[in-house]
C-alpha cells in the first residue's frame, strides 16, 4: 500500500470509509431523520433537520457555559468570558434556524403536525438545559461580587479595576439577551405557522411565550443601568427626580 494511502486509511473504530465519518458518526447522524417515505411531508426533513441542528447546538452551549461557571467559581475571569462568548455563538444559529421555519406554509405545517404527537417546542431539551445552568451561572458570579465586596453599581463604577468580572458581567447580559431573542422569534414563529391565540395544552402560544419572555436571568444586570443613568443626571442636575433623557426622540 502506498504512503498517501496509508495516510487516508481508517484507523478509528468503525465501519464507515473514513475516520471523519467514524468520528462524527455521520452513518447514525444522518440516519435520525425521518426517510422519505415515511414523511408525511417533503419539507418534514427540513423541520427535523432545523430542530435536531438546534438541539445540538444548544448542548453545546450549555456545556461551554458550565464550563465558564468552573472558571469563574475558580477566579479565572478571563477564561470564563471566553467559553461564555463562545457559548454565545453557537446560540446564534439556533435562532437565525427558526426563520427557516417561516419558510413552511401554514397548511404544510399542519400535516407535519398530524406526526409530532403531543410534541411542542416548548418541551425542548436543550433550551430546558439551558434555563437550568443560567442561575447556576448566576449563583456563582453574585459570590464572587460578594467575595470582592462589590454591588452590582460598584463593579460597574469599578470596572476598569475589575476588567475581567466586568466581562463576565457582560457576557452574561449577552447571554440573558440570546434567550430572550430566541424566546421573541420563537413567539413570532408560532404566531406565523399556527396562529397567536389557539389554545394548546398550557395555553395559547402567545401568553406562554410571552409569559416565558418577561422572565430575566440576570435582572441585577439590567436594572443596574438604570441606577448609573439616574445617578448620573443627578450628578448634572442635584435633582434626583429630573427626567432621565435617553437617545431623543423615543417612538
Amino acid at each position: 500500500m502506498s504512503a498517501a494511502n496509508e495516510l487516508t486509511k481508517p484507523i478509528l473504530p468503525g465501519t464507515a470509509a473514513s475516520d471523519y465519518e467514524r468520528y462524527l458518526r455521520t452513518d447514525e447522524l444522518l440516519a435520525l431523520q425521518k426517510t422519505e417515505d415515511e414523511r408525511r411531508h417533503p419539507d418534514e426533513l427540513t423541520f427535523q433537520v432545523v430542530h435536531q441542528a438546534s438541539e445540538l447546538l444548544m448542548k453545546g452551549a450549555v456545556h461551554e457555559v458550565d464550563r465558564g461557571r468552573e472558571r469563574l467559581m475558580h477566579g479565572d475571569f478571563f477564561d470564563c468570558a471566553r467559553l461564555l462568548r463562545r457559548a454565545l455563538m453557537m446560540l446564534d444559529p439556533p435562532i437565525q434556524l427558526l426563520r427557516v421555519l417561516e419558510t413552511i406554509t401554514p397548511f404544510d405545517y399542519q400535516i407535519i403536525r398530524q406526526g409530532l404527537g403531543h410534541g411542542s417546542g416548548l418541551d425542548s431539551p436543550g433550551f430546558s438545559a439551558l434555563l437550568h445552568i443560567a442561575p447556576r451561572l448566576g449563583d456563582a458570579f453574585y459570590q464572587q461580587l460578594e467575595a470582592h465586596g462589590l454591588s452590582v453599581i460598584d463593579l460597574y463604577r469599578r470596572h476598569a479595576e475589575f476588567f475581567g468580572l466586568h466581562e463576565v458581567a457582560e457576557c452574561m447580559l449577552d447571554f440573558d439577551e440570546h434567550v430572550q431573542a430566541f424566546r421573541f422569534h420563537h413567539l413570532k414563529l408560532a404566531q406565523r405557522i399556527i396562529g397567536g391565540f389557539v389554545a394548546g395544552t398550557m395555553g395559547t402560544p402567545v401568553e406562554v411565550l410571552r409569559q416565558r419572555q418577561e422572565h430575566l436571568f440576570y435582572k441585577p444586570l439590567w436594572d443596574v443601568r438604570n441606577d448609573i443613568t439616574r445617578e448620573c443626571s443627578e450628578a448634572r442636575t442635584g435633582d434626583p427626580d429630573a427626567p432621565q433623557l435617553g437617545h431623543g426622540k423615543q417612538y
